[in-house]
């Protein structure tokens, strides 16, 4: 798996370098971390000697484009990491491509950075009813990655920079497949970044641009494949938004709406035998099987070019189902393709439970 990793992140990486004008920068961090709980009968963080590489390639934003200085010069990257849990028989090894945005607020010569991004994640230990009794964490050979660093950088030389860092993964296939406990862990680590052609920042001063004062509304309909039980088939749901939106700063506007969802008939049904057992009713008490869900939701859009990151709270208004809570929250990424047309995917979640990804598309009026 490491030399396939490697593999796919050197021909993507000299693929930009030599079809791209940006300038770019190569690193690599080795880590060491912990896993935290994912099942019962254990700790809540377990020391199993876990230990990975990550090898990274980092577009250097130069100031050429307003959201460069907007955001003090981000830079844009592509990941390659393997990780090895220590636990072969359970948890095996995982392997993941992500991409992320990296930010700092200062400008001095040894800088601050905030790292977060998303990707895909390919795991050899997963879930089986028969063999991996014991993983409740994963159970899909694919899964999506949530990632976050904070790191100290340290400028040696105009081309190298030396880091250290703390960092946290998450894995989860967003009900996908069932279990789906999902796979946290903080890891530590140190590494050097590799800058081939330095280049000064252009220092543009680009004229302000306007708040857009006007209300714009927006509609976005989505479709989810999600299991129920323990190795499940796949049911379907979909989910229909009507927001309106008001840009109240240069960075972000903030979204007002409602949602509305409908599951499957069999999925509901599959619910209600885990919640009446899980919950001890009796079996003469009828629970409701309604499959629509209506909710007001707030929430904030953050854009960084034709991409913006999307974070959501919503309250039910009308839900028949007992076996979730009356609120949920929803995390989002969206690709502008003009001022009118847009595809979002996101995580609902019911607090640290995922519900669905959804997978849509959308209007702005």
């Amino acid at each position: 798996m490491k030399r396939l990793l490697t593999l796919i992140f050197l021909l993507l990486a000299s693929y930009f370098y030599t079809h791209g004008q940006s300038q770019w920068s190569y690193g690599v961090n080795p880590y060491y971390g912990a896993v935290l709980k994912y099942k019962k009968n254990m700790k809540q963080l377990e020391y199993t000697n876990l230990h990975g590489v990550e090898l990274y390639a980092a577009m250097l934003t130069e100031g050429s484009k307003y959201w460069h200085k907007l955001y003090n010069y981000p830079q844009w990257g592509i990941a390659a990491s393997y990780f090895n849990y220590n636990v072969p028989g359970e948890l095996g090894e995982v392997g993941s491509l992500t991409t992320y945005l990296d930010m700092t607020a200062g400008k001095k010569k040894h800088k601050w950075r905030l790292n977060i991004g998303t990707g895909i994640v390919y795991s050899t230990g997963r879930f089986d009813s028969l063999t991996n009794e014991e993983n409740k964490a994963i159970s899909s050979k694919i899964s999506y990655v949530l990632r976050g660093t904070i790191h100290k950088e340290f400028q040696l030389s105009e081309n190298y920079f030396f880091n250290v860092n703390i960092a946290f993964r998450h894995y989860s296939n967003g009900k996908l497949n069932m279990p789906n406990n999902g796979m946290n862990y903080p890891i530590v680590g140190v590494g050097l970044r590799y800058v081939p052609k330095p280049f000064k920042q252009k220092d543009i001063e680009w004229e302000a641009k306007e708040l857009d004062r006007k209300v714009h509304y927006s509609v976005r309909g989505s479709m989810s494949w999600r299991e129920v039980w323990q190795e499940d088939i796949k049911h379907k749901a979909y989910s229909l938004s009507v927001y309106g939106s008001k840009q109240v700063s240069k960075y972000n506007t903030i979204l007002v709406g409602v949602d509305a969802f409908n599951y499957d008939q069999l999925s509901v049904d599959r619910a209600n035998v885990v919640y009446r057992e899980k919950e001890a009713i009796p079996s003469e008490q009828e629970l409701n099987n309604g499959t629509g869900q209506v909710a007001v939701t707030v929430g904030t859009e953050l854009w960084i070019s034709k991409v913006s990151v999307v974070v959501q709270g919503g309250i039910y208004v009308y839900k028949p189902q007992e076996f979730y809570s009356g609120w949920y929250q929803r995390y989002g990424i969206k690709y502008n393709f003009n001022k009118h047309l847009f595809s979002q995917i996101s995580l609902k979640s019911h607090g640290r439970t995922a519900d669905m990804v959804e997978f849509g598309l959308g209007v702005t009026l």
